[in-house]
């Protein structure tokens, strides 16, 4: 049977599926495609490099059964696919994603650095900023020498005042046009009541027969 220039007739061109590989398997796998999303991250492509980390996410995040060797290489390559997820999701700005990968990074080494700005980061375009600010200063616990953590303290401090100051004014602004409302609805009633007594003065009283004829008009 013909085959493609350049392919060897036994080399399947069809990848494994993840049941189909062992775990020496996956983790051989596991290094090729973390080059491969390295490659699209620098190329600016970070969908391309998402479906790359991601696969290392689904083969081995629920391995069972490693050796000790195993276990480490595993949560190494686990570890930087979340970290490089973050980054891609963060560069897509999709920050809920980038925040969910670096728990999941944290959740494997709960000081590691980036882990710990990249969530940061996506917290603080959240604007969620005391949120923000903490994953900074636990940085600044983990390497005192961040200055990019200091800046990022600075600048979510600037941005909870800022927003502060923007919902006492919007609440100021609501009380007043409330007040206003407020006061032009008692105005109005206070217009309408004097004329409604007036015609009621005008009318007199009623007499009995007209009384009795109103009562059986209602049902």
């Amino acid at each position: 049977m013909p085959c493609s220039p350049g392919i060897h007739p036994n080399i399947s061109l069809q990848a494994k599926e993840s049941w189909e590989m062992d775990t020496k398997e996956k983790l051989e796998q596991a290094a090729v495609v973390k080059e491969k999303g390295t490659m699209y991250f620098k190329e600016g492509k970070y969908l391309q490099a998402v479906i790359q980390y991601r696969k290392i996410v689904s083969w081995l995040e629920m391995e069972y059964g490693l050796s000790e060797k195993e276990s480490k290489a595993s949560d190494s390559f686990l570890l930087a696919a979340f970290l490089n997820l973050a980054m891609c999701y963060l560069k897509l700005r999709e920050y809920a994603k980038a925040v969910e990968c670096c728990d999941k990074a944290l959740g494997l080494d709960q000081d590691n650095e980036k882990g710990l700005y990249r969530r940061g980061e996506a917290r603080l375009l959240m604007n969620e900023f005391e949120l923000a600010k903490c994953d900074f200063q636990k940085v600044l616990e983990v390497n005192p020498q961040n200055k990019a953590a200091k800046s990022q303290i600075s600048v979510c401090q600037k941005k909870t005042k800022e927003h502060n100051e923007r919902d006492r004014r919007i609440y100021a602004n609501m009380f007043t046009k409330f007040a206003e409302r407020d006061a032009k609805e008692a105005a109005s009633k206070t217009g309408v009541e004097k004329p409604v007594e007036k015609a009621a003065c005008e009318k007199g009283p009623k007499t009995p027969g007209a009384e009795d004829s109103e009562a059986e008009g209602h049902v």
